[in-house]
């Protein structure tokens, strides 16, 4: 009875933290096939144990099927770590101080549930005072230099955990002296592990801003080529404007005369070729004006600018004062980015290269439409989001998949996606939060 109530006290610990790596609480049925997962290792042959690390990663998998290896091994491995690594630091070093022997953790019910909630306790307080967010690892994973960091993470906690049980099952199967080498491997791994966590939290802050930074570079430089073809735009039309009162003055004379002649060729000659002046479609980059957000604005201009290079039609779409949307602004540049070279790529191998995009207010929500020509009559719109999918070779659907991402994050966030006609369209639609 006495091991039962013990099974008790620890699954609720390994859920709690395992739930709050995770990120979401788990729902009745994952409680239930971890608990008896659990259940069931438990009781068969020791070594087993590394079932219980297992059984947490599958279920990481079937929560989110597009996250990569490294980070469900973390999912699986860091409740078990934690729980033993806590709970050995109290039984080896703090009971003595009390006069209570560790072997009687394994014996004392009311004892093993006290150790048990202490353990939650730390672990709560350690993550609130180092401030550590287990969600920002989903893109620590992502970024090449973190993610072996997160590997080799993955590693020495799997490696201590089938340390230490297998000197554990030494001690009480073996008859086996090993409690020195317990403490000395739960002390140095306990350090070594509180230090990598903070390191990664700090990597992906150090890396954060690194983002920010060359974001802001990127912006400043955009608009800096943005405020140059501005110039140049009031240039053509002080120009135009010049040519205007010319024409004007020649109008005047040729009606002076009433020589019909003469005005219906300066009309011919003249005004009609400053029409398609007025009407080219490089104005339209003057429409940015309408966005208060300068990252937002700066990275449109970039990217009108470079579909224009690739003789790419662009028309855009922005008749009223829009500002940034209610998600993270790195984020929406981000998914902005993507979806603009995602059209640009795709419209290059169209027959009729175009691009539109509009920005607008609809009610109370924010509505960003990017549409281009494709190859394809029709793209696969219900394939796109699969992991690693592109229309345009293997591997090359990274950006669909932070998007994928992006939508899990933020619930006011959704994308419509349609393709028909040699036409590709998606439809991002941001509600406003209200707090």
């Amino acid at each position: 009875m006495s091991h039962y109530l013990s099974e008790l006290a620890y699954y609720p610990v390994i859920m709690l933290i395992y739930s709050n790596v995770r990120g979401e609480k788990l729902k009745l049925w994952e409680i239930a096939i971890i608990g008896l997962s659990f259940f069931i290792i438990d009781f068969t042959w020791f070594y087993t144990i590394i079932g219980r690390i297992l059984i947490l990663m599958l279920l990481s998998y079937l929560k989110d099927k597009t996250q990569p290896l490294s980070l469900y091994i973390f999912y699986g491995s860091i409740p078990w770590v934690v729980e033993s690594a806590f709970k050995r630091i109290i039984s080896f070093f703090i009971f003595p101080m009390l006069h209570i022997n560790y072997i009687d953790l394994s014996k004392n019910d009311g004892l093993f549930i006290i150790t048990e909630i202490s353990v939650i306790i730390i672990y709560f307080l350690m993550v609130k005072l180092s401030k550590i967010n287990f969600q920002t690892f989903i893109m620590l994973s992502e970024v090449k230099k973190l993610k072996k960091v997160l590997i080799f993470t993955n590693t020495t906690m799997i490696f201590y955990y089938i340390g230490i049980e297998f000197l554990t099952g030494m001690d009480v199967y073996g008859g086996v002296p090993t409690l020195p080498y317990r403490q000395w491997l739960v002390i140095f791994y306990f350090i070594f592990f509180i230090l990598m966590l903070s390191y990664m939290n700090r990597s992906y802050q150090n890396w954060l801003e690194g983002e920010v930074a060359a974001a802001r570079e990127y912006e400043l430089h955009s608009l800096s080529v943005y405020s140059k073809q501005i110039e140049g735009l009031y240039e053509e039309l002080r120009a135009f404007r010049h040519d205007y009162a010319n024409i004007l003055a020649s109008l005047k004379e040729g009606i002076d005369q009433n020589n019909m002649d003469m005005v219906r060729k300066i009309y011919n000659t003249v005004l009609e070729e400053s029409g398609h002046l007025v009407q080219n479609k490089k104005f339209d980059i003057g429409r940015l004006i309408n966005i208060d957000n300068d990252a937002v604005k700066s990275l449109l201009s970039a990217k009108v600018l470079e579909a224009e290079s690739y003789h790419i039609e662009v028309e855009l779409e922005v008749k009223d004062k829009i500002g940034a949307p209610d998600i993270p602004l790195l984020d929406y540049v981000r998914l902005l980015s993507i979806l603009c070279d995602n059209a640009i790529e795709a419209a290059l191998e169209a027959e009729k290269p175009a691009i539109i995009i509009a920005c607008f207010y609809q009610e109370d929500e924010y509505i960003l439409i990017v549409e281009n020509t494709t190859k394809e009559e029709r793209v696969p719109v219900e394939l796109i989001y699969h992991k690693d999918y592109s229309s345009r070779g293997l591997g090359r659907g990274i950006g669909l998949k932070t998007i994928n991402k992006m939508l899990k994050r933020y619930s006011n966030l959704s994308i419509q996606t349609s393709s028909k006609n040699y036409h590709f369209r998606q439809t991002i639609v941001i509600k406003k939060t209200f707090d």
